[in-house]
């Protein structure tokens, strides 16, 4: 009889072991959440660039065929994105070192500015764009002896960069700028009037905040 009650009692425990097994493996194993890493373009942004620049004086300024300097100025516009598709507008306004000199003459780019619309192709944090629209600048000659003159001209630009999202928020570029500004008279009146534009290409790097 002991025996008996022996082998139920380890039956029993064989029974409960094997159940408990059994819950275990039936338990559903949980399962982490999928992580993404798509960077997300979308949105207001604003910041900051610096460069340089160099290009030529036409029409009747064409021998001020070497302007070159420095660029600094602010940047803001929008993106749209369509993964992996991007559209947007941005403007920027930089104050602009480009300059020449011969003999009395000299021609100077004070400002630049462009309102374009961008195109570009994203992948992932990173973000290739092509851009084009107007381009505005303040040219200013001057001639000793006979005083100086500055004109805001109107024109075009074109451009392409590429862009890397290094947090949610902060973004940092590298660009490329054609600009042509068409053409201005300036020191009109005088001994010294001529017909002048200013074309330059520029390599700008940038910060931006996205909002």
């Amino acid at each position: 009889m002991r025996q008996l009650f022996f082998a139920g009692a380890v039956f029993v425990a064989l029974a409960n072991a094997a159940s408990a097994a059994d819950i275990s493996v039936n338990e559903p194993v949980p399962v982490a959440p999928a992580q993404t890493t798509t960077f997300d373009w979308n949105g207001f942004y604003a910041g900051v660039h610096g460069g340089f620049g160099w290009g030529s004086g036409t029409k009747d300024a064409d021998f001020l065929d070497s302007v070159s300097g420095g660029l600094f100025g602010v940047q803001a516009g929008y993106n749209y994105q369509a993964n992996p598709w991007l559209v947007g507008f941005e403007t920027d306004i930089a104050y602009s070192g480009l300059s020449d000199s011969v003999g009395d003459a000299a021609l100077d780019l004070n400002w630049l500015g462009s309102t374009t619309a961008r195109i570009g192709f994203t992948y992932d944090k990173w973000l290739f764009y092509g851009k084009g629209g107007v381009a505005y600048g303040d040219v200013e000659a001057k001639v000793a002896g006979v005083g100086s003159d500055s004109q805001w001209a109107v024109g075009w630009t074109a451009g392409a960069g590429v862009e890397y999202g290094f947090t949610p928020n902060l973004t940092g570029r590298l660009e490329y700028d054609y600009v042509d500004l068409g053409s201005k008279t300036i020191l009109e009146g005088t001994p010294a009037q001529a017909d002048v534009g200013v074309t330059s290409n520029a390599v700008k790097a940038g910060l931006n905040y996205k909002f």
